[in-house]
């Protein structure tokens, strides 16, 4: 009857209701359950589906009510009312079993019917549970005493309860696995109060006692992370942490035993820190407000009234933040500061940054398992994933190997796979330094063995210096007979799998190389009238190559490739068409960059650009109205013909570069007199586009000029933003970097600026200073690379219109010369001025074995800058002369251009030599190759057509016929005899009347010295040599 009218009575609010008015006594049976909500298993009736094959789930309610209760029932049917709460104890009861796995699970199982047998386990659990309860004195009437007897297991009879004996001395405790699995399953073990028990009761072995039931307590997981471990939280305002900030940069005597572990004094407030002041904003306020930092500050300017402290946060703490968010200078991402007395290194700046990388991914990687790709809900910001995890592995380079003793500054590479890559450097090639001219200056990295090998076919044999300290004999003896020279470009092309790289040796050579980048083999030399400075593959497949040397005419030459006979390769080539430096000595305009097309369509269109140079090294010599002149030229290789460039052409170019995408280049000028620009602006940036409406749809012309403040840029990059827009960016020589965006206006939007260069400079920074040198993009727009002479390589994100300096990935010993990543993205190399070589990468395993050393008497590893592995050395080369008549500079450039005018066009058999010496060499077999004609010399320019009968007049066969043949005398001289004994001696007695300077008395010398006579007559003073007196001395 108990339970029956607990389960029938009607209280609204249920037990709780009860316990709560009567200080946790009901004074009332009241229902079990009746504060759980009716579940609702089916859609409405009106929608349900009758089906009579399958059974009804029964719902939990539905089955403690129907089986579970029964078992209750008899479980406290023997508690006396008058020691316990028998209502609240039935209902703890209840609620035990209700949560409990077994019924959980087999509820589950079974649809909410359960079997016999597992009634069977619920009474003994039922039984167990109320038998905790009441050994407690949570439920008792009045407090446990020694007089009041415990209740005692009744063990049942093996009838039915109704027959079991009210009048029983020796009860029988039963509370062991193997007593329950003896006794009948149809009978249920009982609780009793009874009233009067026998002092003596008998003893137990202890391992049979059972203890009472006590709750297992619930053990929370200690969090990893800092945040949730610290109990209070202050906030400093962003002045105060800006003070801290600069005052950690200066040295401070610290007592390290006074602070042993990091103290915090400044947490940020997290997101659920802002959600929890809006939640607390919007009950006040009783309306809906969004968890937003935005609403959060829109609360702020519109109440008057302070914030109300939240758990771990003082008034004062409030208050700062409230000030830094009216003021915009809140921190975005949330961060715990902290003082310590131990030094910060390196290696602990990197564990820092990994591990908050590695928490982000973490983060990235379930809200998008949870959300998706939407991006916004969990991370409560707009986030694009593949962005996101690009920018993260991005952020993981580091430095994985460094090699040293290259020959000079690194200032040009090229990968050639992901695993390799070539570079050269400058070299000691003046008269007055050649003596520190040293190998190294070509270079093969093999990144997965750990090697940098050099590599000697850039030289020439060393000349014979005629003045300063490399003129003496013992110079001469002690120094390298080769001359390293400098390899200033280099290129790959992975459509014919040839690597080019050119040489201040007027030379351009053409490899074969090792993917893995072990070794390489040069397959062609081509050879130059002057230094080649720039060497550049065409990405489209077509085998084309331009050169650019220091020649006045036909500089840029563009061959194209033929497969197995590379040196004998077909070349076509163009010149500046501006005519100021003709006839000059002192200067001439020459090619000062050079690029093919990237996009579709633009692959086989060549960009160069001129600028005027002094042939003497001084820019004095260069008139000062011409020193700001040039020529952008735009060469279709494919025609062989010059397309137009329409506006601003004749500026004197600084850089070029490409549109990867669209048919739109750049070119870095001096501001011309055709636009109206401000004083500050001493450069610009062009931006060209093909004009469909002009020109026959295949010229360009300028549509937009970008304003740069530096005196000189070194380098452009482009990447596109939007379909129509890109982001510019131009290097300077002033250490900046000047970023655009196409799309707002001309000015830039940012000015990334780098340290104080190392090396010192005296006067002007921009003409001194190499500046930034090294600019690159990789897979994402939000890291952009900077590198220059400061030796630093800093990450950018230009997208942060405020503070876009992101960190530092490197500090070399020496000014960053050059930078590239490899066709993966995965890894950067980066040379520097002082012969070094730095790999960086995202993956740390990329760390060669052999680079790492162990450090002696402890097991901590530590890499190691490698140097590099030399060549062998070469044979001398075989002289021409004697030892005392070693070639001059000027002689040797003579014989240089003897061989390759033999080896060019001779050898090649584009010329060929007549027997008739007046007429001397003719066009040869393969002279069409060469493309060297006159086309104004023949009929409508077509070299394969006739000649003009102005050009065919003049030509030598065309005189021949006219004044007929005749045979022509040539005077030969005899070859003299050898001197006989007569001659001998007349030869002997002239020499001795020479005078000899070293047979005189040393006073004769000095007073001839000093009387200013000329003892060396080999000098010729300037004047010409004449065969034949003048009229003058005949008289």
């Amino acid at each position: 009857m108990l339970l029956t009218h607990l389960i029938t009575a009607s209280t609204p609010y249920g037990a709780m209701k009860s316990l709560v008015k009567h200080g946790g006594m009901p004074h009332a049976p009241i229902s079990i359950l009746n504060s759980l909500p009716v579940p609702c298993d089916e859609p409405p009736p009106k929608r349900r589906r009758v089906s009579t094959g399958l059974q009804r789930k029964r719902g939990v309610k539905e089955c403690l009510l129907s089986q579970v209760t029964p078992l209750v029932e008899r479980a406290v049917g023997h508690l006396s009312r008058d020691v316990y709460h028998v209502n609240a104890l039935a209902i703890k009861t209840v609620t035990e079993l209700s949560i409990n796995k077994f019924f959980r699970r087999r509820w589950d199982e079974t649809g909410g019917y359960l079997s016999q047998q597992d009634l069977d386990v619920l009474a003994i659990q039922a039984h167990d549970v109320v038998r905790g309860l009441a050994g407690g004195s949570e439920f008792r009437i009045s407090p446990l005493s020694s007089e009041t007897p415990e209740p005692q297991l009744l063990p049942p009879p093996r009838s039915t309860p109704k027959s079991q004996p009210q009048g029983q001395t020796a009860p029988t405790i039963v509370n062991t696995e193997a007593t329950r699995k003896s006794e009948d399953r149809d009978s249920p073990i009982f609780y009793d109060a009874l009233t009067s028990q026998p002092s003596h009761q008998p003893e137990l072995p202890q391992n049979v006692e059972r203890k009472p039931y006590k709750p297992r307590e619930r053990r929370e997981p200690k969090p990893s992370n800092r945040y949730y471990q610290i109990s209070e939280r202050p906030y400093l305002s962003a002045a105060h942490r800006k003070a801290i900030e600069e005052g950690t940069k200066k040295p401070v005597a610290v007592n390290n035993e006074l602070i042993t572990q990091p103290i915090v004094y400044h947490v940020d407030f997290s997101p659920e820190d802002i959600a929890e002041i809006i939640g607390q904003i919007s009950q006040n306020e009783n309306k809906h407000i969004p968890a937003t930092r935005e609403s959060m500050m829109e609360q702020i300017r519109l109440r008057n009234c302070p914030l109300i402290p939240i758990p771990g946060r003082t008034i004062r703490d409030m208050s700062a933040f409230a000030s830094d968010l009216w003021a915009g200078k809140v921190a975005e991402t949330p961060r715990v500061l902290s003082f310590t007395a131990e030094h910060v290194t390196e290696e602990t700046k990197k564990q820092q940054g990994q591990m908050r990388r590695t928490s982000r991914l973490s983060s990235l990687l379930m809200a998008r398992e949870m959300e998706g790709n939407q991006g916004f809900q969990r991370t409560r910001e707009y986030l694009n994933f593949q962005a996101e995890f690009k920018r993260l592995c991005e952020d993981n380079l580091q430095v994985v190997a460094e090699f040293t003793n290259c020959a000079g500054d690194i200032t040009t590479g090229a990968w050639v796979s992901r695993e390799s890559f070539l570079c050269g450097t400058t070299t000691h090639s003046d008269t007055h330094n050649q003596q520190y001219n040293r190998p190294g200056n070509l270079l093969l990295c093999s990144t997965g063995k750990g090697t940098l090998r050099s590599f000697p076919d850039h030289r020439i044999p060393r000349p014979r210096v005629e003045k300063g300290g490399n003129s003496t004999e013992a110079m001469r003896q002690s120094q390298d007979p080769w001359l390293y020279s400098s390899v200033v470009s280099c290129d790959y092309s992975a459509e014919d799998d040839l690597a080019y790289t050119s040489s201040f040796d007027k030379t351009v050579k053409v490899w074969k190389v090792d993917p893995k980048g072990e070794h390489m083999e040069a397959i062609a030399t081509w050879q130059h009238t002057g230094n080649v400075n720039f060497v550049a593959a065409a990405e489209d497949g077509s085998g084309r190559v331009a050169t650019a040397a220091d020649s006045p005419t036909d500089a840029v030459r563009i061959y194209t490739i033929t497969k197995g006979n590379e040196s004998n390769s077909t070349y076509q080539t163009f010149s500046c068409s501006r005519t100021d430096a003709d006839g000059s000595e002192k200067w001439a305009y020459f090619p000062a960059t050079m690029q093919w097309g990237r996009a579709k369509g633009c692959q086989h269109l060549l960009l160069v650009g001129y600028s005027p140079r002094s042939l003497t090294g001084d820019d004095l010599d260069i008139p000062e109205d011409k020193r700001s002149s040039g020529e952008i030229i735009l060469w279709d290789a494919e025609q062989g013909v010059r397309i137009p460039v329409m506006t601003a052409s004749t500026a004197n170019v600084f850089e070029v570069a490409w549109h990867p995408t669209l048919p739109l280049f750049l070119v870095g000028v001096t501001p011309t007199g055709m636009n109206n620009v401000p004083r500050n602006v001493r450069t610009q940036v062009h931006v060209f586009h093909r004009d469909k409406d002009r020109l026959n749809g295949i010229g360009f012309c300028q549509h937009q000029a970008l304003d740069c403040y530096a005196s000189d840029i070194n380098e452009l990059t482009i990447v596109p933003n939007s379909p129509g827009h890109a982001y510019v960016t131009a290097a300077c020589t002033d250490g900046k970097v000047y970023i655009w965006d196409t799309a707002q206006g001309d000015k830039p939007i940012h000015t990334l600026r780098h340290g104080k260069p190392i090396e010192e400079y005296y006067g002007d920074r921009e003409k001194e200073d190499t500046g930034v040198k090294f600019t690159a993009w990789n897979t994402s727009l939000d890291r952009f690379y900077t590198g220059s002479s400061d030796g630093v390589v800093k990450v950018w994100n230009v997208r942060k219109l405020k503070n876009p300096f992101v960190r530092d990935i490197l500090t070399a010993p020496g000014p960053i010369a050059w930078g590239g990543f490899s066709p993966d993205n995965s890894k950067l190399a980066i040379g520097d001025a002082t012969g070094r070589c730095f790999i960086l990468s995202t993956d740390e395993r990329d760390i060669p074995e052999s680079h790492m050393m162990t450090l002696p008497g402890t097991t901590r590893r530590r890499r190691r800058p490698i140097p590099l592995i030399p060549h062998p050395e070469p044979a001398p080369p075989t002289p021409a002369r004697d030892d005392d008549e070693m070639l001059t500079d000027d002689e040797l450039s003579d014989a240089n251009i003897a061989d390759y005018s033999r080896q060019t066009y001779l050898d090649s058999q584009c010329l060929k030599l007549t027997s008739n010496p007046v007429i001397g060499v003719v066009q040869g077999p393969r002279y069409q190759s060469t493309n060297l004609y006159r086309r104004e010399a023949h009929y409508d320019e077509d070299p394969s057509a006739p000649l003009l009968a102005h050009f065919e007049r003049r030509q030598k066969d065309s005189e021949a016929a006219s004044l007929g043949r005749r045979r022509r005398s040539v005077r030969r001289l005899r070859t003299p005899s050898p001197p006989d004994e007569r001659l001998q001696r007349i030869h002997a007695q002239n020499a001795s009347k020479d005078l000899d300077v070293n047979h005189l008395e040393d006073s004769e010398v000095k007073e001839l010295v000093k009387s200013a006579t000329l003892l060396s007559i080999e000098e010729d003073w300037g004047f010409i040599y004449e065969e034949t007196m003048s009229s003058d001395e005949d008289a």
